[in-house]
């Protein structure tokens, strides 16, 4: 049978078998990173944004297309993360916008909201590269303007060829491919979406229960006739708010914000367009539900005891989380760093940091993140230290949809990077624009030295990198391999650019790092680089052996 029109229930099956072939294919997608780091997470990044885009929306009944589209792309916007993940959920915001006020869509409609989808995606980018998923998106969608279909089958099966085709030139578009011998894994990633999708076309039955990830339930032996409410309850839910109960255009969600903070904490409180989402934990979820029913209706609810969790761990958060009663002073600037590693995380807050993301390297955090550390500031301006070039879009997200704050996001894409820019803050400073002024030329006038494991053997320009050797980098720079760690070293700062008019290094050591090998590097550094000051800081990072900070 073919499909011709689409409701909001078919096109979620669709974007649930999209889901399902890309987790299945995430490990594959993760490989095909360019350099042969741990640095692999395109495809987990991209199968997270959009299962947390579908988890709205996935088990309810939803008939039109413009109201499924709303709902997907206010969880894609959260969800976002790494580059790969705000790229496709532009796309998916993008998508939405041209199905705005259908109840179904044809082929045709199919074609203009992708369309849209392309061009929302390449406005995320400043830069647009091509020989990227970018590339793969829009010359699949140039090949579909370019013909009329009979049925979804057919056009789905027609733009996944294209697309194919697309994504197996990505080399000869982008010589750093080519050099890896790789395809472009956010290419390989997005088109997985669209054979999921013609699956399902073909009659394969995928359901929610089949690609979203299990929530974890409760049962008697955490709670029961005896036990005491500990924790509260965790209460989430989006609100739609109604004309007949508010004037939405002037509506501050500031006022819901101090009413939950009257009665629970660890408040996330988002407003985009008419949609309000929350998240609070509190003894009174029901006093919650009647506040927030006065400006609105429920669209989606969950109340859980957060007295039953099996994961140790999270219960150790929560209980941090209910310890948080207040917010903080109020201060006019607020720092907040994304970072991986005790040491550099007890480090940057003495620098000034409030708040620290979790992640970093293979571990990206998502837009919501970033907005649930904002929400334990009391600031005006908040500025955030990405600190990794695939955090750097997710933050600039999670920017644009909070409101409470003006949100700045200065572009360290290294840890390097990030300690320079903090570590030349005046605190007596209140002037938001004169302190990123000072970051920025100190992210611009910092070198970024790494040394890391090798995870495959490939050729980068001259240099012939083993499998299991020492790499050093110079940011995306490839600069020396050797077997030996100390070499390595060597090697890397002699190759990097204009480094005999270098004053500083600050050395931070990761946590397999003996104090043997830093002894070592402080001889080979009197030696060789006498001119250098340098400084030993534990940072107890996992990837990176070393980060350098030359300056």
């Amino acid at each position: 049978m073919t499909t011709t029109h689409l409701d909001g229930s078919a096109l979620k099956e669709l974007f649930l078998g999209g889901l399902s072939v890309l987790k299945l294919n995430k490990d594959r997608i993760d490989e095909l990173n360019v350099f042969p780091v741990p640095d692999g997470d395109t495809g987990t990044n991209m199968s997270m944004t959009l299962e947390g885009s579908l988890e709205s929306a996935a088990h309810e009944e939803i008939v039109g297309v413009s109201e499924l589209m709303q709902k997907v792309s206010r969880g894609a916007l959260l969800s976002a993360r790494g580059n790969s993940g705000v790229i496709l959920s532009q796309f998916i915001k993008g998508f939405g916008k041209g199905c705005e006020g259908r109840k179904t869509i044809s082929c045709a409609d199919f074609v203009k909201a992708f369309r849209a989808g392309v061009e929302k995606a390449y406005d995320a980018v400043i830069t647009p590269t091509e020989g990227t998923m970018l590339t793969v998106m829009r010359e699949g969608c140039e090949m579909m303007e370019s013909r009329s279909f009979a049925s979804f089958q057919e056009c789905i099966g027609a733009l996944n060829v294209r697309m194919d085709e697309s994504l197996e030139n990505t080399p000869e578009l982008l010589p750093v491919l080519k050099e890896a011998g790789v395809i472009d894994s956010g290419g390989a990633g997005f088109i997985c979406i669209f054979k999921g999708m013609e699956k399902v076309l073909n009659g394969e039955k995928i359901t929610a229960a089949d690609v979203l990830s299990e929530k974890k339930t409760g049962h008697t032996g955490v709670f029961n006739a005896d036990s005491e409410l500990e924790y509260g309850y965790c209460t989430e839910f989006i609100l739609q708010l109604q004309h007949s109960k508010v004037d939405i255009d002037h509506f501050e969600i500031s006022k819901i914000v101090k009413y939950l903070e009257g009665v629970g904490d660890s408040i996330v409180a988002v407003k985009d367009d008419d949609l309000v989402k929350i998240h609070v934990h509190t003894f009174f979820p029901g006093q919650v539900l009647d506040y927030c029913q006065k400006f609105g209706e429920f669209i989606t609810l969950k109340i859980e005891n957060m007295s039953i969790q099996h994961n140790e761990t999270m219960i150790v958060q929560m209980q941090e989380q209910e310890q948080k009663k207040k917010l903080p002073a109020h201060k006019p600037i607020a720092y907040v760093a994304a970072l991986s590693g005790d040491g550099l995380i007890s480090y940057f807050k003495e620098l000034g940091v409030d708040e620290v993301v979790n992640g970093g390297q293979t571990d990206n955090p998502s837009a919501e993140d970033f907005v649930k550390a904002y929400e334990n500031l009391n600031a005006d301006t908040i500025i955030v230290l990405p600190c990794n070039s695939n955090i750097v879009m997710a933050a600039g997200q999670s920017a644009e949809i909070y409101q409470k704050a003006d949100v700045r996001v200065v572009p360290a894409k290294s840890v390097a990077e990030g300690y320079a820019a903090i570590s030349i803050i005046d605190v007596s400073c209140t002037d938001p624009d004169r302190i990123i002024s000072d970051m920025e030329y100190a992210v611009r006038n910092a070198g970024t030295g790494l040394i890391t494991t090798a995870t495959r053997d490939m050729t980068y320009k001259d240099i012939t990198v083993q499998e299991g050797h020492y790499i050093g980098l110079d940011r995306d720079d490839i600069l020396s391999d050797s077997p030996d760690k100390l070499t390595a070293v060597k090697d890397m700062l002699n190759a990097m650019e204009d480094i005999s008019d270098k004053e500083v290094l600050t050395i931070f050591y990761g946590k397999h790092v003996t104090d043997d090998e830093r002894s070592e590097l402080a001889g080979m550094l009197d030696k060789e680089f006498s001119w250098l000051e340098y400084g030993f800081i534990y940072g107890g990072q996992e990837v990176y052996d070393y980060i350098f900070t030359v300056e």
